[in-house]
């Protein structure tokens, strides 16, 4: 499968922030994890049938997980830790994933 990295960059984004949205308590990470994590699910399922409409989709998914980044980039747990190295590979993933697309 060509898309592999990328999918599993999403898969691993999503299980972070899922489980950072279920782990936060007053941090509020809860809507803006949640989010990411969906649109991460949702990406690799686009990119699993090679859709047309994968390009707009990165895009807004590169976006979530800055947000999450700079959300979760603020605290000092754990689970926000980890999210936001998951967000962060996710984003640098999918921009690699665009670069190799568009060359």
């Amino acid at each position: 499968m060509p898309h592999l990295d990328s999918i599993k960059a999403c898969a691993q984004s999503a299980a972070a922030c899922t489980n950072c949205a279920e782990m936060s308590g007053t941090e509020g990470c809860s809507k803006q994890c949640r989010a990411n994590a969906a649109l991460a699910s949702c990406t690799a399922q686009l990119m699993s049938l090679d859709a047309p409409q994968l390009n707009s989709m990165i895009e807004l998914t590169i976006k979530s997980a800055q947000s999450c980044v700079d959300h979760c980039g603020k605290h000092s747990n754990e689970h926000c830790k980890a999210c936001v190295e998951a967000a962060q590979n996710l984003g640098s993933n999918l921009r690699k994933f665009q670069e190799r697309v568009t060359s």
